[in-house]
């Protein structure tokens, strides 16, 4: 009987807890579902959310459409429902018998994805100035019936469903934020179809394509498998090293990191300056518990401390030293260091250096008065990020040549290491991590394990697997620079996201991406990558923007994004709004070798082709050793004759093929021919 008791005791206990829970649960919608929203128009259309487990969904609209379901044992939730052509403002409701939750101003119209690495993310306060005039645009900008949807930037070592971003109307300087191309690209279908647009920019600059793409895609890919394989294996590490980090005080890496590569014209930024690692009372005094310090031999490489050759971050070097009288000038020198360094002498600070500067030989000057007859001590604070740790060699200079060495066994301890942000996705995406702690057992330290958003899937996992299946039109992409040198890959992984993007959506969507810009350093290997992207044309409902005549050859970073924005339109004018326009530049299709001439045919030359007779030929040709000559360029009807007195016998052709070519094939309506080559 007791039995029995017990087990009606505890139903009810776990009715009551399961009925208080529920309490607490709320009705819940992705981000996207808000308030300034764009669906797509003349569609079924994907509501989803969260609520209580095995409640009632019901979604109402201002144009009359209704649509119900019910939760499943987890509170999820996904339903349809039929908008109408493009319109608004409507009102939105979603109830369930406990909550309500009201979406207004919803527009219905065309809604587009855009994403890819800097040149897309890049907005108003960034971009244009010297061909776009921000301020210009942001002061005169009133389209209240475009809005765009920012998606937080993020990485995630696993799919989720939730993000973070809001509407936002492209009125004056609320663009300010938004991705410039998709503000051009979505002024442009604006103006010519006077319907709603709505723009969801999920783009995070410095990408590779991979990030961008999910591990099921990646995993198909041959030359991938090796990576994909020990996907699981590094999710793992990584969530072993965010639990580690977490137990520890963090402060943000200063947004200025880049300061690390250059040549430090101004000295140290004042922000790295002022980081405290809590190691003032180590610095001023050898009066602390040593029995948590260990040593190391100077010169030498820190990478290794913990045994597992993966550490980033900041070390306090110290070690004691006599002087029996002091007599002339004294210095510090310090030999190659590995990222900055800030140096004390007994307490006081005499120098500090970083980045290119850092890692040459340099030497603090010592005022006499801080030096001490007797011993004194030297304290050298280290800050190394994403390189090999090391601190050169250390010598006492005396003018009178009374100089001595200081290499040798130093004190060391630990001050922070460098670990991924774990609260606040921001640039520059690390923190410092402080072991402020004496009690800290550094045996369970594991093996570090880092993402950056150049990790496999992060990108994908974060920023765009969140937006599934929010019925979009079709995408816009602009990406590659960061693939450059793996251009070969990029032939394959290019149409790989696009196929992983249209199954994911379970529809073939239209997409659209930009052939990156001439740009002087990339080792003359960007025509093979814009090769590679212009072969991913032979994909079904894709089209390609080129910017040969648009780019900055000393800019990775063109300003000019309003044509980049309006081309991209023009190909969804073409080929989805049923626009007679042209909407493409001269694409290679074959080659025809007839004596000393080769002719090169055409795709997408509208009324003709044109040469520009302003600018030395882009155009390059080669007999069988491939050794390529300038090529004397005409216009023969609908092909290009090319030759030249030093080829006799031509075999191959090659058009604006290195880093900084510049366009001179258009056709008639002042489109760009991409690069191509004929091998």
């Amino acid at each position: 009987m007791r039995f029995f008791i017990l087990i009606f005791a505890s139903t009810l206990f776990v009715l009551f807890t399961t009925c208080e829970n529920s309490k607490n649960i709320k009705l819940e919608l992705n981000s996207l579902f808000s308030d300034h929203m764009v669906l797509q128009q003349q569609d079924s259309v994907t509501f989803w959310g969260k609520s209580i487990p095995s409640i009632k969904i019901n979604v109402n609209t201002s144009w009359g459409q209704k649509s119900m379901t019910e939760s499943d044992k987890n509170g999820e939730w996904k339903l349809k429902i039929l908008t109408p052509s493009a319109g608004g403002p409507y009102v939105i409701d979603v109830k369930t018998s406990k909550d309500k939750i009201s979406i207004k101003d919803v527009l219905i119209g065309e809604v587009w994805l855009a994403s890819g690495q800097s040149n897309m993310e890049m907005d108003f306060d960034y971009c244009c100035n010297t061909t776009d005039y921000s301020e210009f645009e942001m002061r005169t900008a009133n389209f209240s019936k475009i809005r765009m949807f920012n998606v937080s930037k993020n990485m995630q070592s696993s799919p989720i469903n939730n993000l973070d971003g809001k509407w936002i109307k492209a009125v004056k300087d609320s663009i300010v934020n938004f991705s410039a191309t998709g503000y051009f690209f979505a002024k442009k279908l604006y103006n010519e179809l006077k319907v709603p647009i709505g723009i969801i920019n999920a783009s995070l600059g410095g990408t590779d394509i991979e990030a961008w793409t999910s591990k099921e895609k990646l995993k198909t890919i041959d030359f991938m498998d090796s990576h994909m394989n020990s996907h699981d294996k590094i999710k793992l590490g990584y969530l072993n090293s965010r639990n580690w980090f977490s137990q520890f005080e963090s402060i943000k890496l200063p947004s200025d990191v880049f300061y690390l590569f250059l040549d430090d014209p101004l000295g140290l930024p004042e922000s790295w300056k002022d980081i405290d690692f809590k190691d003032q009372k180590f610095i001023n005094s050898y009066d602390f518990d040593q029995t948590k310090w260990s040593q190391i031999s100077i010169p030498g490489i820190f990478d290794n401390i913990f045994l597992t050759n993966d550490f980033d971050g900041t070390i306090l070097f110290k070690k004691t030293f006599n002087i029996k009288e002091i007599k002339g000038d004294y210095s510090v020198e310090i030999g190659e260091t590995i990222d900055m360094d800030f140096t004390y002498l007994n307490g006081i600070k005499i120098g500090s250096s970083l980045g290119k500067k850092s890692r040459n030989t340099k030497s603090y000057e010592i005022d006499k008065n801080i030096l001490k007859i007797g011993l004194n001590t030297i304290s050298i604070r280290v800050i190394n990020q994403n390189k090999v740790g090391k601190i050169g060699k250390i010598n006492l200079l005396n003018s009178l040549g009374n100089n001595q060495s200081l290499n040798g066994k130093w004190d060391y301890i630990v001050l922070a290491e460098i670990y991924n942000d774990l609260e606040d996705f921001k640039w520059p995406y690390m923190s410092f991590y402080l072991y402020d702690n004496d009690n800290i057992d550094f045996s369970k330290r594991p093996k570090v394990i880092n993402l950056s958003p150049n990790s496999k899937s992060v990108l994908f996992n974060a920023m765009i697997n969140p937006l599934v299946p929010y019925k979009i039109k079709g995408a816009i992409w602009y990406q590659g620079e960061n693939n450059v040198a793996r251009f070969k890959e990029y032939e394959t992984l290019l149409p790989a996201l696009i196929e992983d993007w249209r199954e994911k959506w379970d529809t073939n969507f239209p997409f659209y991406y930009v052939q990156i810009a001439p740009y002087e350093d990339y080792n003359g290997l960007s025509s093979y990558l814009r090769e590679s992207q212009r072969k991913a044309l032979k994909l079904d409902k894709t089209g390609m923007v080129v910017t040969l005549d648009i780019g900055e050859t000393n800019d990775i970073h063109p300003s000019n994004k309003h044509d980049v924005g309006y081309r991209l339109a023009g190909l969804a004018l073409k080929n989805d709004y049923n626009k007679k326009i042209t909407a493409s530049g001269p694409l290679y299709k074959n080659f025809e070798v007839n004596g000393k001439e080769i002719f090169i045919d055409f795709n997408s030359i509208g009324t003709g082709l044109v040469l520009n007779s302003n600018k030395i030929s882009e155009f390059e040709i080669a007999g069988k050793n491939k050794i390529y000559f300038k090529a004397n360029a005409k216009v023969v009807g609908k092909r290009i004759s090319l030759s030249s007195r030093e080829v006799v016998k031509p075999m191959y052709a090659r058009y604006a093929w290195s880093d900084v070519s510049i366009a001179t094939l258009f056709n008639k309506e002042g489109l760009p021919a991409s690069s191509f080559s004929t091998e």
